[in-house]
């Protein structure tokens, strides 16, 4: 097994998940240009934090994800660190330059799929200071917004665990975990999808970020194609021909593909099953797609 790789979809309440740089009493939402139109996005150094986050919750008293020092470097253990191990780190060391790994996770940013303008308003929030004889603030502006996010993330499985090492002229995977453990943090990170809830804002903004509509494929050869499955038209369907190509296409290389899908959310929703089951494919719901994935795994060699 070479990797797993996850896309999904997700509707939020209104709120702010990843704020821009804007002025000290205005706090805007990233967004980015598509055709002349904004949509908000969720940066991917974001969507690390969130995942880590969720990981680090869920985390049992014998396992250790240590927390970056003021310099924001790790311990670079990745023996007995599963931050490290998952999300790579460059660790400064003497006489050497640094010490890297990159990351067997790979994340991509949360893309808006609709218009910001259409979708959005601005929330006014009070500070207030308290002291001297009367009470003080200022006006803080927010910007919020519902909408539609596609995310996904891709986890290099050989990699995890291990280092890359040259023995006799070929590149050699040396592990310093056992099977069980690998699976075991590879679990951690899928896991962390169900759990998603330390994004920004969410004081007074509190929303649910986690999967609506997932797919998720094991995949023999290692690749991100899946992350171009899932396109939603402007009438809140999915565009069954684009899911279709894409998913003949991984299916030659993926003998496990896993579809969670909430009732209702999507306008297609009869179709898009039809296509999945034509392929052999049971579509549940997110939380079954996961704990299946998690068993599939646990039968598996990696």
């Amino acid at each position: 097994m070479q990797g797993i790789e996850i896309v999904w979809l997700s509707k939020t309440d209104l709120t702010n998940l990843n704020s821009g740089e804007g002025e000290s009493n205005f706090i805007d939402i990233k967004k980015f240009k598509k055709n002349g139109v904004e949509y908000p996005y969720v940066s991917g150094q974001a969507m690390r934090y969130y995942i880590k986050e969720a990981i680090r919750r869920n985390l049992n008293k014998n396992e250790f994800m240590c927390v970056p020092d003021d310099k924001g470097e790790t311990c670079g253990d990745i023996k007995k660190c599963i931050g490290c191990d998952l999300f790579g780190f460059m660790k400064p060391e003497k006489n050497v330059g640094a010490r890297t790994r990159v990351s067997p996770v790979k994340v991509s940013p949360a893309i808006g799929l609709l218009p910001f303008d259409e979708n959005s308003t601005v929330d006014f929030l009070t500070r207030r200071y308290r002291g001297g004889e009367k009470s003080e603030g200022d006006i803080v502006n927010i910007e919020i917004g519902v909408n539609i996010y596609k995310a996904g993330l891709a986890i290099d499985v050989k990699r995890v665990g291990g280092e890359e090492e040259i023995e006799n002229g070929t590149i050699k995977i040396n592990y310093y975990i056992s099977e069980k453990e690998r699976k075991n943090r590879i679990s951690k990170v899928i896991e962390s999808l169900r759990y998603l809830s330390d994004y920004s804002k969410q004081a007074r903004l509190l929303t649910d970020f986690t999967p609506d509509f997932i797919i998720i494929a094991f995949q023999n050869k290692y690749s991100h194609r899946l992350q171009k499955a899932i396109n939603l038209n402007k009438d809140n369907t999915i565009d069954l021909e684009l899911l279709k190509v894409i998913l003949k296409d991984i299916l030659e290389y993926s003998p496990k593909i896993l579809v969670g899908l909430i009732p209702g959310f999507l306008k297609n929703e009869e179709e898009i099953k039809k296509l999945f089951n034509e392929m052999n494919i049971e579509v549940k719901t997110p939380y079954e797609a996961l704990k299946d994935t998690l068993n599939y795994l646990n039968e598996i060699e990696i």
